[in-house]
C-alpha cells in the first residue's frame, strides 16, 4: 500500500501504537518508581541500547512527525495547522496540571494545607507547565517516595514536541518544503546531527541519548510524508529492514537501522485488516501518557511495598481510564475547537 493511502484515516490503525507506547512509558517508568525493582526492563535486556519508555517516546515522535506533516501538507494553512497544534496540546496539558496541583498536591504533601497553598512553587508548577517551562515538582508532594518529589516526570518530553512543531512551521513558511530535494536535505541533516562529533544543529543541548534521538525520529516521519505518494509500505520493505539491521547488529549506527525497522513495520501493520478491527473509538494515548506517571507515583505511596507487577498493571489501568475521561471531557472538544477556530480565521 502507498503511504499516502495508508495515511488516510480508514486505512491505518496508528491509535493503537500510540496508546501501546503510552502503556510502554508506564511499564519502564516502574523500574524507577518501585524500590529494589533493579533495571530488568525488557527492551533494555534485548536491545541494550534502549529502554521500553524512551522507545516509546521515540514511537510518538516519529508518528508525530508524520501525521503532523501530512496535515500541514494537505491542508496547506499554516495559520489553522498553528491553532490546531495548540488546541490539541494545552488544554489537556493545562488541565491536568490544575487538577494534580489543586488535588492530588494536598493529599500526597507532607506540609499542612495552608503551608501547602501558600507556597509559590505550588502556583508556579501550573504556569510553569502551562509555558512549557516544565517543573516537575510541587511543595513537599511524594517527598519520601523512592523517586522523590517528582509528581509528573513524563512532561519533559512536551516542549521537545511543541519546538518541533515550531520547527516545521518555519521551515514551511520559509518555503522549504517548495522543493523536495531541499526539505529532504534539511531533515536528513536534522537526523544526522546526533552522529555528528561536531553538531550542525542544537548546539546548546547537552548530550543525551534520550533527548538527541527525538528530532530524528520527528525529521524520519518527516521525511515519509514528503514521500508519501512515491513510498509504498509492504512486508518487502519490513523484511529487508530488519535484515539489514540484523546483518550490521555491530556496526555503530545499528540502532539507526532498528528505529527504521520498527517505524517501518508499525506502518505495514497499522494498515493490515486484523489490526483495522481492532481501532479504538477513542484516542485515549495523551490521557494515558500525561496521566501515567502522578498515578504511578501515587499507587507507590498509596501501596508501599507492592511488586512492581502490581504498580505496572494497575497504573496502566487506572491510566486508561483517566485517558478516556480526558478524551471525552477535555481533548476531543479541544480539538473540536480548534478546528472551527481555525476554519473562521482563515476563511
Amino acid at each position: 500500500m502507498r503511504l499516502q493511502s495508508l495515511l488516510s484515516k480508514e486505512n491505518n490503525n496508528l491509535d493503537i501504537f500510540r496508546v501501546l507506547a503510552a502503556c510502554m512509558v508506564i511499564y519502564g517508568h516502574a523500574y524507577a518508581i518501585v524500590p529494589g525493582s533493579g533495571n530488568s526492563d525488557l527492551v533494555y535486556r534485548m536491545l541494550g541500547f534502549d529502554y521500553s519508555g524512551s522507545l516509546a517516546v521515540k514511537i510518538f515522535f516519529f508518528l508525530s512527525g508524520l501525521v503532523v506533516t501530512n496535515s500541514l501538507l494537505t491542508k496547506n494553512n499554516p495559520a489553522s495547522f498553528a491553532i490546531a497544534r495548540f488546541f490539541r496540546i494545552w488544554p489537556a496539558l493545562t488541565i491536568t496540571t490544575l487538577i494534580t496541583a489543586l488535588l492530588l498536591g494536598p493529599l500526597s504533601t507532607k506540609l499542612t494545607v495552608g503551608q501547602y497553598f501558600s507556597a509559590p512553587e505550588t502556583w508556579s508548577y501550573v504556569w510553569q507547565n502551562a509555558l512549557m517551562k516544565i517543573q516537575f515538582n510541587l511543595p513537599g508532594v511524594f517527598a519520601e517516595l523512592h523517586y522523590p518529589h517528582v509528581l509528573n516526570g513524563s512532561l519533559w518530553t512536551i516542549p521537545h514536541e511543541v519546538c518541533a512543531y515550531i520547527i516545521l512551521l518555519a521551515l514551511y513558511m520559509l518555503h522549504v518544503f517548495k522543493s523536495r530535494a531541499a526539505a529532504s536535505i534539511m531533515f536528513m541533516l536534522i537526523a544526522a546531527d546526533p552522529l555528528l562529533s561536531n553538531k550542525i544543529l542544537f548546539t546548546w543541548r547537552p548530550a543525551n541519548h534520550e533527548v538527541d534521538l527525538l528530532a530524528p525520529c520527528f525529521a524520519f516521519g518527516s521525511l515519509l510524508a514528503i514521500y508519501k505518494d512515491r513510498i509504498v509500505i509492504n512486508a518487502q520493505l519490513v523484511i529487508g529492514s530488519w535484515l539489514i539491521y540484523w546483518l550490521l547488529q555491530q556496526h555503530s549506527i545499528n540502532f539507526y537501522i532498528f528505529y527504521f525497522a520498527l517505524f517501518c513495520s508499525i506502518l505495514y501493520l497499522s494498515g493490515q485488516r486484523f489490526m483495522l478491527r481492532l481501532k479504538p473509538g477513542s484516542d485515549i494515548s495523551y490521557g494515558i501518557y500525561l496521566w501515567g506517571f502522578p498515578i504511578q507515583q501515587s499507587i507507590a505511596w498509596l501501596y508501599p511495598g507492592q511488586s512492581i507487577a502490581f504498580n505496572q498493571i494497575s497504573s496502566i489501568l487506572i491510566a486508561a481510564m483517566r485517558g478516556l475521561a480526558s478524551w471525552h471531557l477535555i481533548e476531543k472538544h479541544g480539538i473540536k475547537l480548534g478546528n472551527n477556530l481555525g476554519k473562521r480565521l482563515t476563511s
